[in-house]
């Protein structure tokens, strides 16, 4: 995975920058000591551009990083090479003491560091932040999460990415992870929202497959008879995987969207896409 980010770094970064990371991991392979690590972590923003960023269609994982979280997480996955008493108290020490996107790279290195267990009590305190892109670190695009958390801290986290209307389609596993407290909260939060006039994203629902009870099933009934394209669409998803036999009603209003699932044309990361591009519009008007 370093060879594969230096790599990136090499294509896109500068190479006075890239030159200076690689003589510090050489470095610090060789001889490695704490305080100089900690330099070299904070250092990287007096080496690489601020603005450097990796454009989203490069790479699957990594597109989109910036070029400090890229040149970050290179140093943490050398760290991870050394004990687990010296990397678990250098990764605890520069937690607490990061900045912004020192934070952001941290969480984003952790599904490829060791000593998981050691680091999961960090990764839900990390949810706490009122910094979405701190949240977005742990939640979107990272497998950490779905292998590590209890049911409870999973459910804690989707329920936020909901309330804060983060991307679902991006957190990895949440089509795995799906549980009946999650169900139930998630129709306890439908119910509030509406009640405000206010509306759930539609993705919420595919936490509730398998778990269709009498309330649910109103509720997805509810969605079938929306006028918005996309709660009908999250329905029809539901429908498509029930089997209860609750929503069976629903199947011939929903004919043309299920029509779209049978071809492969609609699914949940589709849907998920398209709210997403539908809500940057929105933030850019």
């Amino acid at each position: 995975m370093r060879e594969r980010i230096l790599t990136l770094l090499n294509e896109q970064a500068s190479l006075d920058a890239v030159a200076w990371l690689q003589q510090t991991l050489a470095s610090q392979e060789s001889n490695f000591e704490r305080r100089p690590f900690y330099y070299a972590f904070s250092g990287v923003s007096r080496h690489f551009e601020k603005a450097g960023r990796l454009p989203m269609e490069v790479d699957e994982i990594f597109g989109g990083w910036d070029h400090y979280r890229l040149a970050r997480v290179t140093l943490l996955l050398l760290l991870a090479k050394e004990s687990e008493a010296e990397f678990v108290e250098t990764f605890h020490a520069l937690l607490n003491t990061a900045d912004l996107r020192e934070r952001v790279a941290l969480f984003s290195a952790l599904p490829w560091l060791p000593h998981a267990e050691k680091l999961r009590e960090a990764a839900v305190d990390g949810l706490r932040s009122n910094i979405v892109d701190i949240f977005d670190s742990i939640a979107l695009n990272n497998s950490f999460p779905a292998e590590h958390f209890s049911d409870e801290a999973w459910n804690q986290m989707v329920l936020k990415a909901i309330f804060i209307t983060r991307p679902l389609y991006r957190i990895v596993g949440i089509s795995d992870r799906k549980n009946q407290p999650l169900a139930e909260a998630i129709s306890d939060l439908a119910h509030e929202r509406w009640a405000a006039g206010r509306m759930i994203t539609p993705e919420a629902w595919q936490s509730c497959e398998g778990f269709i009870d009498d309330r649910l099933a109103g509720d997805i009934t509810k969605m079938a008879e929306s006028d918005e394209d996309e709660d009908r669409e999250a329905a029809a998803l539901v429908v498509s995987k029930d089997g209860s036999g609750k929503l069976e009603a629903l199947r011939e209003g929903l004919a043309a969207e299920l029509e779209r699932i049978e071809s492969g044309e609609l699914c949940w990361k589709t849907l998920g896409q398209a709210m997403e591009e539908k809500l940057t519009r929105k933030s850019l008007t």
